[in-house]
């Protein structure tokens, strides 16, 4: 696992911030992992499926999609053509780029390539708590690609996903589709779930970052140390985590290679 020490490296945020109120919201709401070995923490890395062949069936299907809705702006898909190189297919057209992640957000439960049920199950396995993709917020069930490419700042800044209420009490999954190592798997700082508000510096509203808007907040500073690290998860495993974790700022730095991966959230059941 890779530390990555980023406290004096955060990048550029624009907006009003603030330091928020001496409470813990993990205390507030659901805490699915509560009972969990790696509760202190917050997150954990876990095999999926017993059965290789599920995984694989998972990882192409979500391929498939990913390949649809290149398809699907405009773009001609070359023979032979591996999704780690969306980069090269796209350059640098980041108004096209745009249109390719609005087919990958966000995607409703029913086009799941494979039984969704037994992602819920092993999930539901993980945290010791039977879950559900119904997100009761917003009464929907959906999943999302993350497309990451080298060298680009498509990763979202530091946050928690629960300064957004309609994330609150649920636990989410990251599961590497392609392009995922130890040097473009997603960041996290270990225990931060437990800090108080009043310990972190936020924007009060969504984050500007290097011009680009975001619908989270995103972190502007923080009196305890950022030591995040980056769990890479490898085939057929899954990272698990809380979404009371500050995470974000995926900076791919692999070579050649973009990022592709499954994220999607579950609750209680």
């Amino acid at each position: 696992m890779d530390s990555l020490n980023r406290i004096n490296s955060l990048p550029k945020i624009s907006g009003e911030r603030a330091y928020g109120e001496h409470v813990v919201l993990l205390h507030q709401h659901d805490n699915l992992i509560s009972n969990t070995s790696w509760g202190a923490s917050g997150y954990t890395v876990a095999p999926l499926f017993s059965d290789h062949a599920e995984f694989d069936s998972l990882r192409k299907g979500l391929t498939n999609i990913f390949i649809e809705g290149i398809k699907s702006v405009g773009i001609i898909i070359p023979s032979g053509f591996q999704v780690e190189k969306y980069h090269s297919l796209i350059n640098d057209n980041q108004a096209l780029h745009l249109e390719v992640i609005n087919q990958t957000k966000l995607i409703q439960i029913e086009r799941f390539p494979t039984n969704v049920q037994n992602l819920v199950n092993r999930v539901s396995e993980i945290v010791g708590v039977n879950v559900t993709p119904h997100n009761p917020q917003t009464n929907e069930q959906v999943f999302h690609l993350r497309i990451v490419r080298p060298g680009r700042t498509d990763f979202n800044p530091l946050h928690r996903d629960v300064w957004l209420d309609i994330y609150r009490g649920c636990v989410n999954i990251y599961v590497p589709v392609a392009g995922s190592t130890i040097s473009s798997s997603l960041p996290l700082v270990p225990g931060s779930h437990f800090w108080p508000e009043s310990q972190v510096e936020r924007t009060l509203k969504g984050a500007i970052m290097d011009g680009a808007k975001y619908h989270v907040p995103g972190l502007t500073n923080a009196i305890n140390e950022l030591d995040l690290v980056r769990p890479n998860p490898l085939y057929n495993e899954a990272l698990v985590f809380s979404p009371y974790l500050i995470h974000g700022e995926a900076v791919n730095l692999n070579n050649d290679d973009t990022r592709v991966s499954l994220e999607m959230r579950f609750w209680r059941k």
